[in-house]
């Protein structure tokens, strides 16, 4: 089978928990620029960097006794939900010959690489809180 490669939604949700939500808007963002979506595209773009920026934004001020799984939980539902009704279902992709699944490799090392940025970013914002006095949140 060859043709358009795209992410199903267990790839997505799998690849949303282990790169947090910068994977999640990639692969959501890959499978609509397949299905030629440009609206599609930008409206993920825009509302994926709300998501991102509220986490990071979150993140430094929940309690330490804020459950862990919580957001990996809403990123893999919120993924998963929006892969099967926006894009393609495994069934979908399975039965299409115009469309092939990305290899599961990939899936990995694009959630490591977007894990690594997300972590990036939220050490730089816990420096720059530390920076300008904010350190009862550290």
């Amino acid at each position: 089978m060859s043709g358009s490669k795209v992410y199903s939604p267990v790839q997505a949700s799998l690849g949303a928990f282990l790169g947090g939500p910068i994977a999640s808007v990639f692969f959501i963002k890959q499978n609509f620029v397949v299905l030629n979506d440009d609206e599609a595209v930008k409206k993920t773009n825009r509302y994926g960097a709300l998501v991102i920026t509220f986490f990071i934004s979150i993140l430094p001020f929940l309690p330490e006794n804020f459950p862990n799984m919580i957001i990996p939980i809403i990123t893999i539902i919120s993924t998963r939900l929006l892969v099967e009704k926006f894009q393609f279902t495994k069934e979908v992709i399975s039965n299409n010959d115009d469309l092939d699944f990305h290899s599961n490799w990939r899936v990995l090392f694009v959630s490591l690489i977007s894990l690594v940025v997300f972590m990036i970013i939220g050490v730089s914002l816990l420096l720059a809180l530390d920076f300008f006095g904010v350190e009862s949140l550290l």
